[in-house]
């Protein structure tokens, strides 16, 4: 079961192992990335940044819909730099109701929509496809913030 999907281009930092894993008591908590998983310097720095009592597993798209499915009674905490790879698990037969968007930073084909997220017009497409599957879309940068419905301003 995924106690949380939440998209920061940080992955797992100092919010994500002592804000948002109290919030979202799990298991273990899952990078997705098809760039991270092969670098073992990028994965050791992030399972040192795991909250003591979890584990980290780092994870392809593939591989992760595969884990996601064959995990499914345990509590799984999904990070993920972008929306792309979990539209790849709910395209792909993972049940994901709502997405926690936390931080898509500015970069220069990017236009600012909140505090902490920007996006451009590739990030959009991918977000409307998500609400068109029929996931909720939140904005929150901490579990204490105001929930603000990310599809209302796509």
């Amino acid at each position: 079961m995924i106690t949380i999907a939440r998209i920061d281009e940080r992955l797992i930092h100092g919010q994500v192992a002592f804000a948002w894993s109290v919030q979202y008591p799990s298991d273990a908590i899952l990078v997705i990335d098809n760039e991270v998983c092969k670098d073992a310097f990028q994965k050791s720095l992030l399972e040192m940044a795991t909250p003591q009592g979890m584990r980290c597993f780092i994870k392809n798209e593939e591989d992760a819909t595969e884990f996601l499915k064959k995990y499914q009674k345990k509590k799984i905490f999904v990070v993920v730099k972008s929306p792309k790879p979990l539209l790849h698990l709910v395209k792909n037969g993972v049940e994901l109701k709502e997405i926690n968007v936390g931080g898509l930073y500015h970069k220069e084909d990017r236009k600012q929509i909140s505090n902490t997220i920007f996006l451009n017009a590739e990030l959009r497409d991918v977000f409307r496809e998500l609400k068109n599957e029929g996931v909720k879309l939140e904005i929150r940068a901490t579990p204490s913030d105001k929930s603000i419905d990310l599809g209302e301003k796509l």
